[in-house]
């Protein structure tokens, strides 16, 4: 009976808590949700080459956003953390997945790794990596963020390979493609690594609205450059539902970002920030 009094006890006080940190979203907090969302998503393709697109939900409810599911009698549908507005931005993160079919991406690493004669070499085995990276598509769009002068995005490449400056048909404050290749390879312990996940795939960050914020460079031991990006935000504004910025995030490879760059429609995502 003890232990069941302690359970209802330790339930209540966490719905309390929950509801205690909650609060009713604004009717302009909704609208300004519910207007971003749309604009979001139609600013990106949802149809790439013959590959499957992962994530493309196209409804979008303020109401359930904050709240997906309801727990008990806690109702939260139509609030929100009481940090928001405050110390929280109105932040909205979209993104969207493209992946090539399986019997592609089978034959793209098959074709890639036959070209390995001697598995001590790392320029080959970079080049094998590398070659097979290219089955994967990402694009994430981050509207509001708010970050600290030590950055928050990731640019990373070959030294030996600069980023390259990316060409857009509106005003941006960075917008750069980082690009890896077989001229760097990612060593383990003094040989080539075998296993780096996504680390050969390439990538791109695009600012709107607000300069660069923070820079701040973290250069590998085996030539690899990483260099993590701030953006600038009003905090004095972070109470308002308005557009300050907006970060654009692309990984895949480089061929494909340069595709998919000219297939967003980045007049529509200009046009959300606050002038």
């Amino acid at each position: 009976m003890k232990k069941l009094i302690l359970v209802c006890l330790v339930v209540n006080c966490l719905l309390f808590t929950s509801s205690a940190q909650e609060r009713a979203l604004r009717q302009d907090e909704i609208t300004y949700f519910n207007n971003l969302y749309p604009v979001l998503y139609g600013a990106v393709p949802h149809e790439f080459q013959d590959w499957k697109a992962v994530g493309d939900d196209k409804d979008f409810d303020a109401i359930k956003y904050f709240c997906p599911v309801v727990y008990s009698d806690n109702d939260c549908r139509g609030k929100c953390p009481v940090s928001l507005g405050k110390g929280d931005p109105y932040s909205l993160n979209y993104k969207i997945e493209f992946s090539m079919p399986a019997d592609q991406t089978g034959n793209l690493a098959a074709a890639a790794f036959k070209k390995i004669t001697d598995f001590n070499s790392a320029g080959q085995i970079a080049g094998a990596l590398k070659g097979a990276a290219k089955s994967k598509l990402s694009i994430q769009i981050i509207v509001n963020v708010s970050s600290g002068s030590s950055g928050a995005f990731l640019l990373s490449y070959c030294a030996k390979t600069p980023p390259e400056k990316i060409a857009l048909p509106v005003p941006a404050t960075l917008a750069l493609l980082g690009t890896h290749s077989d001229e760097c390879p990612f060593m383990s312990d003094g040989r080539p690594d075998m296993s780096p996940g996504d680390a050969y795939y390439d990538n791109a960050i695009i600012f709107l609205g607000k300069p660069v914020a923070g820079q701040e460079a973290d250069d590998r031991h085996d030539g690899q450059v990483r260099t993590k990006y701030a953006i600038g935000f009003d905090k004095s504004k972070i109470g308002v539902p308005i557009t300050q910025n907006i970060v654009v995030r692309i990984k895949g490879d480089a061929p494909d970002i340069e595709a998919v760059i000219k297939l967003i429609d980045w007049k529509n995502l200009y046009y959300l920030i606050e002038k």
